[in-house]
């Protein structure tokens, strides 16, 4: 099955830090973009996995979705 690797990061954080204050429930390190690895046999199917743990509607937005090569291929 193919790997994606998901790059996210928390708008809501983003915009507090930007502001001087902190996130009332997140670390600032949200601000920045995290990675994850995602299996699915798709991108679309990549997006929504990642959006079912980190939903949009909290403020995560999805900055890259690309495709990891398996470096035995």
């Amino acid at each position: 099955m193919p790997k994606y690797e998901v790059g996210i990061y928390n708008q809501k954080v983003r915009d507090s830090v930007a502001e001087g204050e902190h996130h009332r429930q997140l670390d600032d390190k949200w601000a920045e973009i995290h990675y994850f690895e995602i299996d699915a046999p798709s991108e679309e199917v990549a997006r929504r996995k990642i959006s079912a743990s980190h939903s949009p509607h909290l403020g995560y937005v999805i900055d890259n979705i690309d495709e990891v090569q398996d470096k035995f291929d």
